[in-house]
């Protein structure tokens, strides 16, 4: 059988390949191709009294290809003076209100063309938009830009008898769109503005079409009306004339003495604009009438804070560790500075710096015990106390205005917080801005009523867990309250208070709450409910703890081997004791309550009414069968 020969490539088959390699090593670089179409222009105009507006576009842009670097804008306004801040920004983050992903953009007046159009006349003002970095890709975008112009100057706002007739023409798009919408933004005037749809296109012919329908939307407030006007389309490569018809009051000055909704500070302003040394003698006294009622304010604060402090064996700690006169005074005068920095400037951070300054001025931080008071306490003795006496509320501090957990501090508070308020108010008229900036000051008024407050005291062990420790007994109560009614509860429980008495000193040093059922099991002690407190950043931090006295190798202390568990064992106070300590996983009432309630069922023993009784009857079935549930009753005794 003959072999078959390999066949070899021919030059049939190396010629493409050799066409495909050399057309891409001599290949030209492939230019880029962009198609613009303009989907529509939102334009508001805003014009004030003395004719001039600001003329505001926002276009939305459907490019495919791209990149765009470039639009150039026919029919814009000739005397535009463009204002900085332009932008193009996607689609969806436009409609959603993000400028995160804006991309800068550069606007600039072309030169005048002397060349005429088609038809001999003169054409347009235009202006060109360059996008930096890379331009826009292929997408929907919408571009931002503004600029002003003088209609009055320009003779576009022409008095009419009592009536002043506004008109202006839009660019001119290549593209035809839907919806063209212009938002017209008046000056205020007793006669509201309409539009002008008749003489809306001026350089239509008598035989020409009707004007096109156009929809208006009024919006009326004290200084300022706005009109909307809505086309169903705008033309190709025309521009849309619009026309609006206003009182001729509101291109007038307003009289000074009739403002409508002029803030209390512009009142001030022009009451005083007369008089530059009037206006500034009112300015001149709210400052130092602000710099006197701050700087006694923080004074007071200190030295109220210095007396609490003292009383209870602790050290006060001011944020700054200065003097209190020079502290004072820096408050004052930093407050002062702060919010006239924030009424005079745009930016608002040198203001705002300073107002910190004097917040930090007049905070306290929390007190620490000395290290000598942090010593072993001496020797006393436990003595049992009446509840209603033991746990009805202490009397409060008196003397204490600037502390927010007072009566009296929080009436000031709320009185200061009503002048700033009113304040805030005010400026909100004339600039939202500042009003926050001045609302954000009451920071300054916070720390002083809410630093160095009584709960940031070393607690006192007699007299601060008295409402903790009868919410626990109330508790507990209701816990155990029997069908019987609430004379029989009160029989099943005994609730005690326990005071420590040191010796030597007629003043206690800690309380607890007893509990001890009226039927327990032999061996048991008593139930102690206590609160340790422990220093934390804002104050005392209450840890309470169940105890559970027993004596050992008793029916009690069996009975609770199951619970033992959860608990922490150690030696009591007297020799044969032994001692349960149990903590709840969050420092709440109803948690140790349910603690302590646990217990005092489990060292409880069963009812008597668990016991059966002899039968009343006699007979030999009777007698027969008496012993066996006597027995029974003694197994369970014992």
């Amino acid at each position: 059988m003959p072999s078959r020969i390999a066949r070899r490539p021919g030059p049939a088959l190396l010629l493409p390949f050799l066409a495909a390699l050399l057309s891409i090593a001599f290949a030209l670089p492939a230019r880029a191709w962009v198609e613009v179409h303009v989907a529509g222009d939102d334009v508001r105009l805003s014009i004030d009294r003395a004719g001039a507006a600001t003329v505001e576009h926002k276009v939305t842009l459907k490019i495919s290809g791209g990149p765009l670097r470039a639009l150039d804008i026919q029919g814009v306004d000739p005397d535009a003076q463009l204002d900085e801040g332009s932008y193009a920004v996607p689609f969806k983050a436009a409609e959603a209100g993000s400028l995160a992903s804006a991309t800068p953009v550069a606007i600039e007046l072309l030169p005048p063309d002397p060349r005429p159009r088609e038809d001999g006349t003169r054409r347009p003002a235009a202006m060109r938009a360059r996008f930096d970095g890379k331009g826009l890709s292929r997408g929907v975008f919408v571009l931002f830009f503004r600029y002003r112009t003088d209609l009055m100057k320009r003779g576009l706002i022409r008095q009419d008898g009592p009536s002043s007739r506004v008109s202006w023409s839009g660019p001119v798009w290549d593209d035809g769109y839907d919806s063209a919408r212009l938002t017209v933004a008046l000056p205020a005037a007793p006669d509201e503005p309409r539009v002008d749809e008749a003489r809306a296109d001026e350089a239509a012919s008598p035989d020409a079409l009707p004007a096109p329908t156009t929809l208006s939307t009024l919006r009326r407030a004290l200084d300022k009306d706005e009109l909307e006007l809505l086309r169903p389309y705008a033309p190709k490569a025309e521009p849309i004339r619009w026309a609006v018809r206003a009182d001729a009051r509101a291109f007038q000055p307003e009289p000074a003495a009739a403002k409508p909704g002029a803030d209390t500070l512009g009142r001030i302003s022009d009451a005083a604009a007369g008089s530059p040394d009037r206006s500034r003698t009112l300015y001149v006294a709210a400052g130092v009438v602000l710099f006197a009622l701050y700087s006694a304010l923080v004074a007071l604060k200190a030295r109220e804070h210095e007396r609490l402090a003292r009383a209870a064996g602790v050290a006060p700690r001011p944020l700054v560790p200065i003097p209190l006169a020079p502290r004072a005074a820096l408050a004052g005068l930093a407050l002062v500075a702060g919010v006239a920095l924030e009424l005079l400037l745009r930016d608002g951070t040198p203001g705002a710096a300073l107002v910190a300054a004097a917040t930090a001025l007049a905070a306290h931080r929390t007190p620490r015990p000395e290290r000598a008071a942090a010593t072993l306490r001496r020797p006393g003795k436990w003595l049992p106390i009446a509840e209603a006496e033991a746990f009805r509320e202490p009397p409060r501090v008196r003397g204490v205005y600037l502390d927010v957990s007072t009566r009296a501090g929080k009436a000031l508070l709320v009185a200061l917080l009503a002048a700033l308020g009113a304040g805030v108010h005010a400026v909100a008229a004339a600039s939202p801005y500042h009003a926050h900036l001045l609302a954000l000051d009451a920071t300054a008024l916070l720390a002083i009523f809410c630093t160095g407050r009584l709960a940031e005291l070393p607690a006192d062990p007699a007299a601060r867990p008295v409402a903790f420790l009868r919410d626990v007994a109330r508790r507990v109560r209701r816990s155990r309250k029997a069908p019987a009614g609430a004379a029989a509860a009160a029989q099943e429980l005994r609730v005690v208070g326990r005071l420590r008495i040191p010796d030597g000193s007629p003043d206690a040093d800690e309380l607890r709450l007893g509990l001890s059922p009226r039927a327990a099991l032999p061996g048991f002690v008593a139930i102690e409910v206590g609160v340790v407190y422990a220093p934390g950043a804002g104050g005392a931090i209450g840890l309470p703890e169940v105890l559970l006295r027993v004596a050992p190798g008793s029916p009690c202390e069996r009975a609770v081997e199951g619970v033992a568990k959860s608990g922490r064992s150690s030696r009591g106070r007297r020799p044969g004791e032994r001692v349960l300590a149990f903590t709840p996983r969050l420092p709440t009432a109803r948690m140790t309550a349910a603690i302590a309630a646990a217990l005092v069922r489990a060292v409880s023993t069963p009812p008597a009414s668990a016991t059966p009784t002899k039968p009343s009857g006699a007979g030999a079935a009777g007698a027969t069968r008496a012993p066996r549930p006597r027995k029974k009753a003694v197994s369970a005794a014992a």
